[in-house]
């Protein structure tokens, strides 16, 4: 008889979400867990919740992620976690408690966390350069070096906007760095979600008011035809940066799909510029309306949470809606499996054997 069960690998994976069902990812408590196995499981999902980390919640996190690591097998459908900061760039809407900048104590306490599940961290590539000090005697790229050694990769997200060059030469130098400390591979450097939260000379979304001035600028915008070292004045620096060290083999980007946080079709021209095998699909998405405490809130018609201050906060479609949009824009069920299955999973399997080395 032929065994009809899902592999691991054949469930795709919600890879950077920071809630599904009553869950607030950013304030889980270890009685949560088997409802998220429970919620992940009745999807047919895989799950990496991500959390945005509080100075106050550091404890509670180590909390939560040691009872994960106690009873892993218990919990298939979680992957392990991912933590959005501390170390963020000043613009976007992250919860205002989770950008801090942790002593180097709480630094390693937060690079241990790979040990016990931590499966990637999203920080400021651009806040200072790799040899600039964090704290006396800890540079940024012994943070590096530290998470690195536990497993944990990073993500490149968050970027300030005063100084795109820079910015995008600080990313490169970082990703140089990690691919000495854990090895020249794809999966060893991340970008939290692509476009958005980065200084651009394009507009990657039309939301709201703007949404009439879509067809004349995206029709004009995608007559320029992307070509390797050549998309800095069309895109700016920083994506231009990433995107090429994407087609090079040392970056792999994640990716929104759900036509909110990029429109779709600079998604469709993303992906036949860098291929799928060179992208995560991610939802960026809460299905509650708090996150790390704050309160979000959703104006008329729209799709997407809010802070108090009308700033975006978060998603609020899931994956089936992203997969729609994939197929709508032509991609086929072979790259959609790649983005959403493949390339999440190999980045997770490679994370643990680096942990566990």
């Amino acid at each position: 008889m032929t065994d009809l069960a899902p592999r691991p690998y054949d469930r795709p994976v919600l890879f950077h979400v920071h809630g599904i069902g009553e869950h607030d990812f950013s304030a889980l408590h270890p009685s949560d867990l088997e409802s998220v196995q429970a919620e992940a499981e009745s999807r047919g999902v895989d799950v990496v919740p991500t959390i945005f980390l509080r100075q106050d919640w550091l404890t509670a996190c180590e909390v939560l992620l040691a009872a994960y690591d106690d009873s892993a097998d218990k919990f298939p459908n979680v992957l392990g976690f991912a933590i959005e900061g501390p170390l963020l760039g000043p613009s976007g809407g992250t919860p205002r408690s989770a950008a801090w900048m942790p002593s180097v104590a709480e630094w390693q306490r937060i690079a241990g966390l790979g040990r016990r599940g931590l499966r990637y961290l999203v920080l400021a590539p651009d806040a200072m350069e790799t040899g600039e000090a964090i704290a006396p005697g800890f540079r940024l790229i012994d943070l590096v070096e530290s998470l690195s050694e536990n497993g944990v990769r990073i993500a490149l997200g968050h970027f300030e906007r005063t100084d795109p060059e820079r910015s995008a030469d600080r990313a490169l130098s970082l990703i140089e760095a990690i691919h000495e400390k854990a090895g020249a591979s794809r999966f060893n450097v991340l970008t939290d979600h692509l476009y958005n939260d980065m200084p651009r000379n394009f507009v990657h979304a039309w939301r709201g008011a703007a949404a009439v001035r879509r067809d004349a600028e995206l029709k004009e915008f995608l007559q320029t035809p992307w070509a390797p070292g050549g998309l800095t004045e069309l895109l700016g620096p920083v994506p231009a940066a990433l995107l090429d060290a994407a087609r090079e083999g040392r970056l792999l980007p994640c990716m929104n799909f759900d036509g909110h946080h990029v429109d779709l079709a600079v998604c469709k021209r993303t992906v036949d510029y860098l291929g799928t095998e060179s992208l995560i699909a991610i939802t960026d998405h809460t299905e509650t309306h708090s996150m790390a405490g704050e309160e979000l809130h959703i104006p008329e018609d729209a799709s997407l949470w809010y802070r108090d201050d009308e700033v975006v906060a978060a998603g609020r479609k899931g994956l089936d809606w992203q997969v729609e949009n994939m197929r709508v824009i032509g991609l086929d069920e072979a790259g959609i499996h790649s983005m959403t299955t493949r390339n999440p999973h190999l980045v997770i399997e490679l994370g643990k054997t680096m942990a566990t080395a």
